[in-house]
């Protein structure tokens, strides 16, 4: 898997091979994305005002398909800060999943194709950016665990190595995610097992220089979380972390790194709790 070679049109940053796509529905500018009604299906609680997702359809290569656009206006200091931090050359929040998905297709993890970045500055300061992107096949781990049964374990059982795979490929190429739940790791039935499973949501992935083992303790422990205890064994999630570890038995590193994991998932756990209770009592008034 290689990332897309990009080209400019007008105002925008274009993969290869989306320009004719782009210029027929006269979306080919940064104007022209910001332009595009958001009818509010993708907000969510918590995201904040200067932040948009809208899914889209346009006509690509004779057939429709679905694409997500994520636009920033005015980010404020903490993003921009985020930017600067990232471990890319990139200016702005847009530009930062934008590459993402360009390198981590580079290094053989199957994430979103990127297909457009625009962005937009006040001499140094980003006033505004977007990013639009073609969607994965198939469907999130976290609806697939939600309807629960044997299919869904048995499932779930035949994903253990390839998942183990894909997250210990991310992580070794330098990779932490930082929002490595369920919900952003997309499940298509249709493919072969092996390549099954794509990443998505690339906005916070970091190249740690300092400190990388506890991103990783961070990202083991949201997917651990996140993965219903009714539908995976604690005996399956030992052969889910040996295989991550690339090795027959766990040994003295795999277990400690494993104790670890197990106590970054209860104190999310407890966040979690105190979460829900905050948004229960605000309900109630």
């Amino acid at each position: 898997m290689h990332g897309p070679d990009t080209i400019r049109c007008n105002d925008l940053q274009v993969a290869e091979g989306f320009e004719r796509t782009l210029r027929d529905q006269k979306i080919a500018s940064l104007d022209a994305l910001f332009a595009i009604p958001n009818d509010g299906d993708l907000s969510k609680p918590g995201l904040e005002r200067w932040r948009e997702r809208i899914r889209i359809e346009l006509d690509h290569d004779g057939r429709t398909c679905v694409f997500f656009l994520k636009r920033f206006d005015a980010p404020p200091r903490t993003a921009r800060r985020e930017v600067r931090r990232c471990g890319q050359a990139v200016r702005s929040v847009g530009g930062m999943e934008f590459g993402w998905m360009v390198r981590l297709a580079k290094d053989g993890i199957a994430c979103p194709a990127p297909v457009a970045l625009g962005e937009e500055f006040v001499g140094q300061t980003e006033r505004r950016s977007a990013v639009l992107m073609q969607s994965v096949p198939g469907d999130s781990l976290e609806r697939l665990v939600a309807e629960g049964g044997e299919s869904v374990a048995s499932t779930m059982r035949t994903l253990i190595e390839p998942l183990a795979d894909m997250i210990g490929r991310f992580h070794r190429t330098g990779y932490a995610h930082r929002d490595l739940y369920l919900a952003h790791i997309f499940y298509d039935p249709t493919a072969t097992c092996a390549s099954s499973l794509h990443l998505i949501d690339l906005q916070r992935v970091i190249r740690p220089r300092f400190r990388a083992m506890r991103w990783v303790v961070k990202d083991i422990a949201a997917l651990n979380f996140s993965t219903p205890v009714g539908l995976v064994s604690r005996t399956d999630r030992m052969r889910w972390l040996t295989r991550y570890l690339g090795t027959r038995k766990l040994g003295a590193v795999g277990r400690r790194l494993a104790y670890r994991i197990i106590g970054k998932t209860e104190r999310i756990a407890r966040r979690e709790a105190r979460r829900t209770a905050r948004m229960a009592r605000r309900a109630s008034r």
